[in-house]
């Protein structure tokens, strides 16, 4: 849904932004509103990501500023940096784009 988006607006080659274009990326582990949120790792198999650092997060996110027309592998770099960042700061330190 997110790639085709910018299509629907207009031609998005042709758009002028008025700031530099973002997009986030976030996992977030949610449960009942009366209750403390699970840990972001109960949920998502972060251990390919390596040893992380025992936190008890319940979410993570990153905000990329690129161009919302980015195609295949363009995109897809992107969206692993991003990963990256994300695991990093979320106390898995070893991760790495090879790993995704």
């Amino acid at each position: 849904m997110t790639g085709t988006a910018p299509d629907a607006v207009a031609d998005p080659a042709r758009m002028r932004w008025t700031a530099p274009p973002t997009t986030e990326l976030r996992l977030t582990a949610e449960g009942p509103h009366d209750q403390p949120s699970p840990a972001l790792g109960t949920l998502i198999d972060l251990n390919v990501l390596g040893p992380g650092d025992g936190g008890a997060r319940p979410e993570m996110a990153s905000t990329i500023t690129r161009s919302p027309t980015l195609q295949g592998k363009e995109r897809q770099a992107v969206l692993r940096r991003a990963l990256v960042h994300m695991a990093r700061h979320f106390g898995c330190v070893w991760a790495e784009e090879d790993l995704l």
